[in-house]
Formats: structure tokens, C-alpha cells, sequence
């Protein structure tokens, strides 16, 4: 019998002549938690409401539970959404916004008070339930939007950015809620996020979507170590990525990428890259060391941000600016210089006009 859930194949949507999303491929196994990722206007939402039935498809096939569900009605395809903005009924109390979706699918009373019983002792509600949204915080609203899905029991549990209207520290809180919910659980779960710390703590798969596509998918430790694409290469890792373009040059001491201003920087000697191309080497801020190294490159530091447990640098090296990420305690300040020694070995390399890894 296949583990898989939810299969997408050749997923299209158009509004009008404009297509927004561009034959979208995707196969989600059970029990799994999916974060859909990427910047405003990529498509993630409008995905996840044609998953939901809230949008109808252009073209291609949405299966759930081994069915094609393009014309199922939303009602039907055993699902439940957590919206962005809670979509709880104001003038209901916490027990009966829990209540209300049970109610309308006739559930005995008996087995109604047993699913809102169970989600508002999973959830820390049952001190809420005769109190209404108004007399909510925003997280306690989140938890009976959460509560009102889980009621539900559905096949597939789909999220709209749940997080995003609430404060820092509570964000960082309901996340570990919602993984620990999803592991105790072990429910199907969509997620989608514009936030690529959501989606590296939370997810087993991380889909990053760009311009209506699935740029890269994969768990978010495979994405972080060996992106595909500079987008993703870019778009995961706080703070980013650093890129650099330049020329490969031969030298006696290897292959060397020529960065202007008569800097260089090492590129692995196996890399597929000739002498003469243009690529963009890439390197995460903590694989830059600060040290004596005369192989190093002298910087001039700009900034420089203590994060506790951490030192963000930024510095200069000719016309490029590099973020390096220390965890010493380190004694410099703007106007500096430094050596910046860079860890080969953690160097990705993409071609410089189309954008992908090179091999």
C-alpha cells in the first residue's frame, strides 16, 4: 500500500493569462510535516488553498489519500486549515468555535465532547472554554484556531502562515508548540511560511518555492549544506549566504576565482570550472575564520553585532561585503583589519548565468 498522501502532478493555476503556478511536482508521504517557503508572490498560499479546495485548478491533478480531489468540494476532502488571521467567531465561546464545525457535520453530542474535551487538554485550553476572542492573547487565539482543526480529525492539517501576526517571543514559542503537537499527533501537515527560520526548525521537508515554482526540495539540513540553486543558496541561512562573483584563473597553487581589485579566493581543485568562466562562489557566514593565516584575505570590518553566544561581523574585501559569523568573543571594532581565512572544503560554486550548482 503507498505512504503517500498528497500527490501534486503538473499543478498549473492562472488568473486569467497570467500563470501563477508552473507545473508543480510534489509528493508528500504520511505523517509527514511540509514546509512550503519562499518570498511574497511565489505562490505558496494560492498552492496550499487549490490543496484545500479553495481555489479551483487550471490544469493538473491533486490527489489525497489515493483520490483525485480536483472537483471534490472542500468539505469533503479531509482537510483542515488554520488561517493567518485565527477566523474564529467573535461572538462564540471558546467552546463553541471548537464546537461549531461538529455541529455542522452532525456529530453525536457525546463524541463532540470528547474531541473538544481531548483538543483543549492537548492545546492547555480548558481554563479558556467559556471565555470569548476577545478576551484571548494572540497565542491563545492561535491555539483555538489549532483546536478547532484538530477537532476535526482530518486526514491532512493545512497551515497559513499562523504565525505571523504575533510577537517574536511568541512566535518562537507556538512553533515548538506546533512541532511538539505534529510529533505527538503524527498528523500530515502543510505548512507555509515566508520565514526560512519556520521552515529549517519545523520541517521534515522544505519546499522552496520561487516565481510559481518548486526551485529545491528536501529535508532542511540537505538544502542547507548543498543548495541546488543560488536562490536557495541565498534565501536559507540567517544571516544569508555569502556570494561572490568572479573569474576562475589557473595558479600554481590550484584554481583560484579572481574577484577583482587583485584579490582571489581558493575553489576546490576538483570543482567543474575551466579557466575563464564566471561563477559565483558561495560561503555560509560561520565557514570564514578569523586568524594570521598569510594565505587570508585582508578585510576591513563595518560592523560588528554581539549576539551572546555569538559575533556577527561584516567586512569589507575589495568591492565585496561578507557577513562572518564567530562564536570567540572577539576584540575588534569598525575600521579594523582582519584576516579572513575561507573553509575550501565549505565553498558551493554556481554558474554565474543560469544560477545552478555547478557539479
Amino acid at each position: 500500500m503507498s505512504n503517500l498522501l498528497v500527490e501534486l502532478r503538473d499543478l498549473r493555476k492562472s488568473f486569467g493569462t497570467l500563470e501563477i503556478l508552473h507545473g508543480i511536482e510534489l509528493a508528500i508521504e504520511q505523517h509527514a510535516f511540509v514546509v512550503l517557503v519562499g518570498p511574497s508572490g511565489c505562490g505558496k498560499t494560492t498552492l496550499l488553498r487549490m490543496i484545500a479546495g479553495l481555489e479551483t485548478v487550471t490544469s493538473g491533478v491533486i490527489g489525497i489519500g489515493g483520490r483525485v480531489v480536483n472537483r471534490v468540494p472542500a468539505k469533503d476532502r479531509g482537510i483542515a486549515m488554520v488561517f493567518q488571521s485565527y477566523a474564529l467567531y467573535p461572538h462564540m465561546t471558546v467552546r463553541e468555535n471548537l464546537s461549531f464545525s461538529l455541529e455542522m457535520a452532525k456529530t453525536p453530542k457525546d463524541a463532540r465532547r470528547t474531541r473538544i474535551e481531548r483538543a483543549a487538554e492537548i492545546l492547555h485550553l480548558i481554563p479558556l472554554l467559556e471565555r470569548y476572542p476577545a478576551q484571548l492573547s494572540g497565542g491563545q487565539r492561535q491555539r483555538v484556531a489549532m483546536g478547532r482543526a484538530l477537532v476535526r480529525e482530518p486526514k491532512l492539517f493545512l497551515f497559513d502562515e499562523p504565525l505571523s501576526n504575533l510577537d517574536a517571543k511568541l512566535r518562537v514559542e507556538m512553533r515548538a508548540e506546533i512541532k511538539a503537537l505534529h510529533q505527538r499527533l503524527k498528523s500530515t501537515t502543510i505548512y507555509v511560511t515566508h520565514d526560512q527560520v519556520e521552515a529549517m526548525t519545523m520541517a521534515d521537508l522544505v519546499v522552496v518555492m520561487n516565481d510559481g515554482r518548486i526551485e529545491q526540495s528536501g529535508p532542511p539540513l540537505e538544502l542547507y549544506d548543498k543548495p541546488e540553486t543560488v536562490f536557495v543558496a541565498e534565501f536559507l541561512g540567517s544571516p544569508a549566504m555569502n556570494l561572490i562573483e568572479g573569474t576562475v584563473m589557473a595558479s600554481d597553487s590550484g584554481p583560484v576565482l579572481d574577484i577583482g581589485g587583485d584579490l582571489t579566493l581558493p575553489i576546490p581543485s576538483n570543482a567543474a570550472a575551466a579557466p575563464g568562466a564566471r561563477i559565483v562562489y558561495g560561503l555560509r557566514p560561520e565557514h570564514f575564520k578569523i586568524g594570521d593565516s598569510q594565505s587570508g584575505l585582508t578585510a576591513e570590518v563595518t560592523l560588528v553585532e554581539p549576539a551572546g553566544f555569538e559575533t556577527h561581523l561584516h567586512a569589507d574585501i575589495g568591492a565585496h561585503i561578507v557577513r562572518i559569523i564567530s562564536t570567540e568573543r572577539l576584540e575588534v571594532a569598525p575600521g579594523d583589519q582582519v584576516v579572513l581565512v575561507p573553509n575550501t572544503a565549505r565553498a558551493h560554486l554556481f554558474d554565474a548565468q543560469t544560477g545552478k550548482r555547478l557539479p
